[in-house]
């Protein structure tokens, strides 16, 4: 992750939602999971995408394995 992004973790609640969208007056990409937002930039969002579609490329193949 570069300088640029950073997280920020608020008080912890049960509400688990996801939701991402694009900040536009900062130029930050804001994934909320929870109690946590994380604020990315584009160039680590797009790291992050790529990360997380190879993470389920691993699950799907392990799914497909045992079936």
């Amino acid at each position: 992750m570069s300088d640029y992004s950073f997280i920020s973790v608020t008080s912890p609640t049960y509400d688990c939602d996801f939701d991402v969208r694009y900040l536009e007056d900062f130029g930050k990409i804001l994934a909320s999971l929870g109690c946590g937002d994380l604020y990315l930039t584009p160039f680590d969002a797009a790291d992050l995408a790529d990360k997380l579609v190879a993470a389920l490329d691993v699950y799907a193949s392990t799914l497909r394995a045992v079936a």
